[in-house]
């Protein structure tokens, strides 16, 4: 039985992420299809500082959020309504232009917070970029309840996201960059999480947890466009891709168990562990094949001088299905 199930849960998960990781795939197309009207008023405010690759950013992050909404929703009986894939989406517009704020337009943290709080700023003193944020946030404000409102308002949720140009400081100690990390990717969660699932204490803790090992992930498979761009990941603090598939084992195992602690039905924590463990599975795959080509070493130096077909790693071969196949399709829920 449990075979049968994964195999299902298998098919529904490859179809999905191909669907994720296409820039013309069913959810970059319904994302633009949802926001078509807030697509079109972007682009009469823009007055040439919002780059096509800005664009596109956005609409990534609209797709990857509604994706990472569906995965979340599988802990409750319920599927996902319009009304919560809009804000899915909008949410996931946001973090990408808080990100471009930060990173791209060089907005400070100041700057950024009163957007943030709602407090009021003259039209004539407010960028291109910054209209939009006000934008889209506002949209999003509009279709949420007040409970929903008060989390997202709560600008220390969001915090960590303005902090991410700090990864940008290459005198930042292991230890700050694992905190903002942990930050980072679980607050990203945890706002997801709020539009659709009452947040108690203890699925917080979860959640915050989910993020983390999510950035984990991302970082792990981002590693020569991160050296390129100078930033700094917990991956530029070990000596070889053991070691960082050791920390993901490690973080995979946390959010198993902080998870099972929660009160969501064993079925539905069966589901989002298993999407969980078959995309860890996935980025495991890539750092095999990453340390066969650098000889298990990270020199974040020389990876930044490298090519990126270096990093290419096409995950639908032949090779990438034999190795992670057998491994998903064996999850059974861990007991801890």
């Amino acid at each position: 039985m449990s075979n049968l199930k994964n195999s299902f849960l298998l098919i529904k998960f490859i179809s999905k992420v191909r669907a994720v990781n296409i820039e013309h795939g069913s959810y970059h197309k319904y994302a633009k299809r949802i926001a078509a009207y807030e697509i079109s008023r972007t682009q009469k405010i823009n007055d040439g500082s919002i780059t096509r690759l800005h664009l596109l950013k956005m609409q990534w992050y609209m797709a990857t959020n509604l994706y990472l909404g569906e995965l979340l929703a599988e802990l409750r009986p319920q599927h996902l309504r319009l009304n919560e894939k809009r804000s899915l989406i909008y949410l996931g517009a946001l973090m990408a232009i808080t990100d471009l704020m930060v990173d791209d337009h060089q907005l400070g943290y100041k700057r950024v917070s009163l957007l943030l709080n709602g407090e009021t700023i003259e039209p004539n003193r407010l960028t291109a970029i910054e209209k939009v944020f006000i934008f889209y946030y506002e949209k999003l404000l509009s279709g949420i309840d007040d409970k929903k409102k008060r989390l997202i308002k709560d600008f220390t949720m969001l915090k960590p996201q303005i902090e991410s140009h700090l990864q940008l400081n290459e005198t930042e100690s292991e230890a700050a960059i694992h905190k903002l990390t942990r930050e980072k990717g679980g607050t990203a969660i945890l706002l997801t999480a709020a539009l659709l699932i009452k947040i108690t204490k203890k699925n917080k803790e979860a959640f915050l947890q989910l993020g983390a090992f999510i950035q984990y992930l991302n970082d792990s498979q981002d590693i020569f466009k991160d050296a390129r761009s100078g930033m700094t990941t917990f991956v530029c603090f070990c000596n070889s891709f053991s070691e960082v598939n050791d920390k993901l084992k490690q973080e995979f195992e946390q959010t198993t168990a902080l998870l099972l602690q929660t009160d969501f039905s064993p079925e539905n924590l069966y589901k989002l562990l298993f999407y969980m463990h078959a995309l860890y599975t996935g980025v495991l795959y890539k750092n095999n094949l990453f340390a066969r080509k650098l000889c298990n070493t990270i020199d974040v130096g020389d990876i930044r001088l490298m090519e990126k077909t270096t990093f290419r790693i096409p995950m639908f071969s032949v090779k990438s299905l034999a190795f992670c196949l057998p491994r998903i399709l064996m999850f059974k829920m861990p007991d801890f």
